[in-house]
């Protein structure tokens, strides 16, 4: 339990912070047991009201209403005076972005954990963001690079159980000049004038890191379109509570509007209103419909190009850096689709806070100490490169060396690469102990990276014959699982795979042969080590898939859904080592041209179906029989065995006989994308009887073939 003394200069060091005029905000760290962390906040809590507060963690408060560290998303254009996360949960980095960004001027963050000498070792309630199936974590490198952040940084106020408080000066800003009402910010002001002198008013993108106004911005211009231009406005997000500050900005500028209920604004006979990304309405947008997408970053892809084609005006605002996991993966990624498809769009960028000061010292601690300083890689840099591949230096990631120069290049290169890279990134690349990484070095300058997770083997070994029938599903082990379910074979699943999970050059050094450099060392160092294949799992595009197909590496296994951010269909492609993987080749190659016969989108993948998807041989027969047993036992999903099927009918014809069951096999082959027109052929009731009624009638086939 703190003591007096402690709580006492707690209390006069945080109405310092209080009744500070125009003061930073602050970081406030309590390490030690639940207990002593438990009672520090609730003494800080004291002197805030429930509505200024947000605890985001459920260990040190499971009773109360507090929330998930997963669910740091519903936090979106939140503001409080005091927040605190629990890490005796889990350490997020995209929950510690998020809650950073939500804390308004002269308010404090507050971070729980246990006692620093047992954090990095501490076992966290909540694993399943990094951990695979059978991994333990030894030691967290993150979490102790973390620690050293806290300790070597002057800003940072620290509670340790058992230690003297050390509690810095409050720190009072300059205040920028305020700008004539209803403005914040100077810029804010200007860009609202750019973007609204002209009649109909201009579409645009807003972008900026977190704090700066742009959900404002937006509601601000939309209140001035209502107003003038006596038009209707609709908005949409991934997440409704992410637009409480866009309709605090059509107040500002159309004050006679009334907030009906939390997702709806009311002027005169016009309405601003949140809707839902798929909702009917957005599809059927009129001319003069003005459309607002908050965080649209966080938005599929595949929905985001959609809406931007749908409507004639609009505004969209997003973050920049930070948990959305956009950052340059969306300006590099979406931003080109935007200028070719809707050049009437202009572009503006946000740079000065408004929720707080220039110079906030919680937004720079933890921008550096979660690399999210996109500066530390130059991908703007420009010049000749001349190939000369001895100057390249190749090494693995020294997880120990959080903070070097090197390794603060990482984490920057894979978020501009990829679309899908969060702050989480680090977890994995520091904590998973099957998580590894290879990097490409030129003159202290990191230009490439591989980043690979062993799988398989020994750790799916109790689970493996549960895995091959389609019963279960673990952590992790993509490739593992996805070849066993693929054969429904157990031994599939205890194979060992390195399968590459992030591969990214600098754009100005690319196709200088570093990435199949990169692959081809991998690739010697697994087959020292014994393992049996190297796997690699990515939304299929044609110049992906040639790219791995130049490396050698074959398909295995398309999938039958469109990811939901890429808007890409995922193919697992495999480079085989070991003579186990060179003896199943010829049957993957068989059972991933069954599956693309049936596929919704079978070009996509750029490999045509072989010409003998329906060969009759041994393997394929036992394959064939094993997934369709399991499909009749109700271990397998039905979608998962149509190239199985298909083979059934295809090659057992002359055994099954004209039949009622045939016909409806028939049927499910033909429609197996669209199960809605067996639903309404068969008069059933919905997809999951309709899939009870076609497994019925292949049960009925597999009985009569083994009579």
């Amino acid at each position: 339990m703190p003591t007096a003394k402690t709580l006492a200069a707690l209390s006069r060091w945080n109405t310092a912070l209080v009744e500070t005029p125009n003061a930073h905000r602050q970081l406030l760290v309590v390490s030690g047991s639940a207990h002593y962390c438990k009672d520090v906040i609730d003494h800080i809590k004291q002197q805030y009201s429930d509505h200024e507060t947000l605890l985001l963690g459920t260990s040190l408060y499971p009773e109360t209403n507090s929330a998930g560290i997963a669910a740091y998303r519903q936090i979106l254009g939140a503001e409080y005076s005091l927040a605190i996360v629990d890490t005796f949960e889990t350490f997020r980095p995209n929950a510690i972005l998020a809650v950073a960004g939500t804390v308004t001027q002269g308010g404090m963050m507050v971070v729980c954990c246990p006692d620093f000498n047992e954090w990095p070792v501490y076992h966290e309630t909540s694993t399943g963001h990094y951990l695979s199936y059978g991994e333990q974590l030894q030691y967290s490198h993150l979490r102790a690079a973390i620690l050293r952040q806290f300790g070597k940084t002057s800003t940072v106020a620290i509670l340790r159980e058992n230690y003297a408080v050390e509690l810095p000066e409050v720190i009072s800003a300059q205040p920028p000049v305020a700008p004539p009402s209803p403005f914040i910010s100077a810029e804010q002001q200007r860009l609202y004038n750019l973007i609204t002198a002209g009649r109909p008013i201009e579409s645009a993108l807003l972008t900026a890191d977190r704090g700066r106004g742009k959900s404002t911005l937006l509601g601000m211009i939309a209140g001035h379109y209502m107003a003038t231009q006596e038009q209707s406005v609709i908005i949409t997000s991934r997440y409704a509570v992410s637009v409480n500050q866009v309709f605090a900005g059509v107040l500002l500028t159309c004050p006679q509007a009334t907030q009906i209920d939390r997702h709806r604004v009311s002027f005169n006979e016009l309405t601003c209103q949140w809707l839902p990304l798929d909702h009917p309405s957005l599809s059927t947008l009129t001319d003069s419909a003005l459309l607002l997408i908050d965080e649209a970053a966080s938005i599929p892809v595949a929905q985001l190009t959609a809406l931007c084609q749908q409507a004639k005006h609009l505004l969209l605002s997003t973050t920049v850096r930070g948990y959305e996991g956009s950052g340059r993966g969306f300006i590099t990624r979406f931003i080109p689709w935007l200028k070719q498809h809707r050049p009437d769009i202009r572009h503006y960028k946000l740079q000065k806070p408004i929720r707080w000061f220039d110079g906030d010292p919680l937004e720079q601690f933890w921008y550096r100490a979660l690399c999210m300083d996109t500066t530390a890689v130059d991908t703007d840099k420009v010049g000749s490169v001349t190939h000369c591949s001895n100057t390249f230096n190749y090494k693995a990631l020294d997880k120990q060396q959080f903070d070097s120069p090197a390794n603060r290049q990482l984490l920057p290169l894979l978020m501009q690469a990829h679309y899908q890279t969060t702050g989480d990134e680090l977890v994995r690349l520091y904590d998973s102990p099957a998580n590894n990484t290879l990097l490409a070095i030129r003159d202290n300058e990191v230009i490439g990276v591989l980043n690979y997770q062993q799988e398989g083997g020994a750790l799916l070994s109790d689970v493996a014959s549960q895995i091959a029938s389609g019963a279960r599903r673990v952590n992790g082990h993509l490739s593992a699982q996805g070849l066993s379910v693929l054969l429904a074979s157990d031994v599939m699943a205890t194979a060992t795979y390195w399968r590459i999970n992030r591969i990214a050059v600098l754009s100005r050094y690319r196709r200088e042969g570093i990435a199949s450099t990169l692959i081809n060392r991998l690739q010697q160092q697994a087959k020292v080590s014994g393992v049996d294949a190297l796997t690699t799992s990515y939304g299929a595009t044609p110049a992906l898939t040639a790219f791995w197909n130049t490396n050698d590496f074959v398909p295995a296994k398309p999938g039958l859904k469109r990811d939901a951010s890429s808007g890409e269909y995922s193919l697992l492609m495999f480079l085989p080592l070991s003579q186990t993987m060179l003896d199943v080749q010829a049957l993957i190659a068989q059972r991933f041209s069954q599956e693309l016969l049936l596929h919704p989108s079978p070009k996509t993948f750029g490999f045509p179906p072989s010409q003998s998807p329906f060969a009759v041989n041994e393997s394929i027969q036992a394959c064939s029989f094993a997934i369709l047993e399991q499909v009749v036992s109700g271990s397998r999903s039905l979608q998962h065995a149509r190239g199985s099927v298909a083979w059934l009918l295809e090659t057992q014809a002359e055994v099954i006989a004209e039949t009622e069951s045939k016909v409806v096999l028939q049927n499910f082959l033909a429609n197996s994308n669209t199960l809605n027109n067996l639903t309404k052929r068969y008069r059933l009731s919905g997809k999951r009887e309709t899939e009870r009624f076609i497994t019925s009638h292949l049960g009925r086939v597999i009985s009569r073939l083994e009579r």
